[in-house]
């Protein structure tokens, strides 16, 4: 059976009563403890903001990239042993004699060690890894037009798990394959030997890594100004690198960005081999480290059982919302009772007092301010023209009354009540004046109508 859903009540404000710790010392201890969870809900909540920010960019994981290269050979032994272009027809040998061959550029992801196959993730394609792929074939020009091949990944492409070149040929042929490898943020070359030696790059690196070597190459060997924080006191390889003994923060990034160029790309150097059987392959295996994004997030340490402490901790505040009712309302249980017993008769008279008046206010039988005086005066001048004493008694009590009960139109629906009770006669006044148009209208048409009966 289905529980259904409690709507939980809970205190907009969470403060102990004033003077509780007169009766209660020990409420010190949870004033304090409000004071820690104030500043404890500041931290969880700078916290939670970065978490969802690295929770919402990728994570990236290096892994291998291993590339084969091999060929194919077809048609070659009953081939000249050197054809030419024309020689090469397909009316002169036929379309399944014409001697050929076919290069493969292949490529898979290595498992890393310790992967079980039901740990495996999903396979990625070769040209996930690739921006571009460019083959070279160092063949007669004369003879063959089509020496450069050339892929560049487009957007709506899918991906292969390799790359074929066919041509017609009865020789070898040397290739140079170019690759340029694809990552996962733009990554850069830092051409200069001298910056690469100072600041220990070893490999390409993006923008932001290479500001970050710099500083900390400056603040390692103190080179900030004392006097001038923006400032930069080169030292002599800094300077030498940079041209500058002295560099000003703001010019420092425009200065690095000429110090980067594109990373050089992937260059595989293989023959196609056309007399070594059917199939041939590279002597060599090619491994290339590559960036992968990270799927799967279930080993992120504490962050797994967020939810669940989430939840407990929202289930610790009901419970503080429960006891804290529970204060408020003995602490008004006290209140009514200590009145009582100080003063039984004045508590009882204040209570019946209190009690008329919210039933004169029910039942709509109270009247306010001047009303009221003036209603007072009318009833006694009516009873006694004579009587000016009962007269300035009532007037005099009604007054006072009046003063004392004038701070109720200072309450905030006293504006609004004006508002509407202007609207309404205003809404009444216009309704006077249509009607009176209205009738002015019919007169006038009833007239116009005699005076054109006695003109007949």
């Amino acid at each position: 059976m289905a529980t259904p859903n409690i709507k939980r009540k809970r205190l907009v404000e969470k403060s102990l009563p004033p003077k509780i710790e007169t009766y209660i010392p020990e409420s010190r201890l949870f004033t304090q403890l409000q004071a820690l969870e104030r500043r404890l809900d500041t931290k969880i909540v700078r916290k939670r903001l970065e978490v969802q920010e690295a929770l919402g960019k990728p994570v990236y994981k290096k892994r291998v990239l291993r590339i084969f290269v091999s060929n194919l050979a077809a048609n070659q032994s009953g081939a000249p042993a050197l054809l030419g272009a024309d020689d090469l027809d397909e009316g002169r040998f036929g379309a399944a004699e014409v001697p050929s061959w076919t290069l493969r550029v292949e490529g898979r992801l290595l498992d890393p060690s310790g992967t079980t196959s039901k740990a495996r993730s999903t396979p990625h394609k070769f040209s996930e890894f690739l921006n571009s792929l460019t083959v070279e074939l160092e063949r007669n020009p004369d003879l063959y037009k089509d020496n450069l091949v050339q892929w560049r990944r487009a957007a709506a492409e899918s991906d292969v798990d390799g790359f074929e070149i066919k041509r017609r040929g009865d020789e070898d042929v040397k290739t140079k394959i170019i690759l340029d490898i694809r990552t996962a943020a733009d990554r850069f070359k830092v051409n200069s030997p001298l910056l690469r030696e100072l600041l220990d790059i070893r490999g390409p690196i993006s923008k932001a890594g290479f500001i970050m070597k710099m500083w900390q190459y400056i603040k390692f060997n103190n080179l900030q100004d004392s006097n001038d924080p923006d400032q930069i006191r080169c030292d002599v390889g800094l300077a030498q690198a940079l041209g500058s003994n002295v560099v000003s923060f703001t010019t420092l990034p425009q200065m690095l960005h000429v110090f980067l160029t594109r990373p050089d790309p992937l260059v595989i150097e293989y023959t196609v081999r056309v007399n070594a059987g059917d199939f041939h392959m590279a002597q060599y295996a090619f491994d290339v480290e590559v960036e992968i994004e990270e799927t799967s997030r279930h080993n992120i340490g504490p962050l797994a059982n967020v939810q669940a402490r989430h939840r407990e901790l929202a289930q610790l505040e009901n419970q503080l919302a429960q006891k804290m009712e529970e204060i408020h309302n003995a602490r008004t249980k006290r209140d009514f009772l200590r009145s009582f017993a100080e003063d039984p008769v004045a508590f009882v008279h204040r209570w019946i007092d209190n009690q008329t008046k919210d039933l004169e206010v029910i039942l709509g039988d109270r009247r306010h301010g001047l009303e009221a005086a003036l209603s007072a005066i009318m009833a006694a001048d009516s009873s006694a023209e004579q009587m000016t004493a009962e007269r300035q008694k009532a007037l005099e009590k009604e007054t006072a009354k009046w003063l004392k009960e004038s701070a109720l139109y200072d309450e905030p629906w006293a504006d609004e009540a004006v508002f509407h009770y202007l609207s309404a006669k205003t809404q009444e006044r216009m309704q006077q004046l249509l009607q009176a148009q209205h009738q002015q209208g019919h007169a006038q048409q009833q007239q116009q109508q005699q005076h054109s009966a006695l003109g007949n």
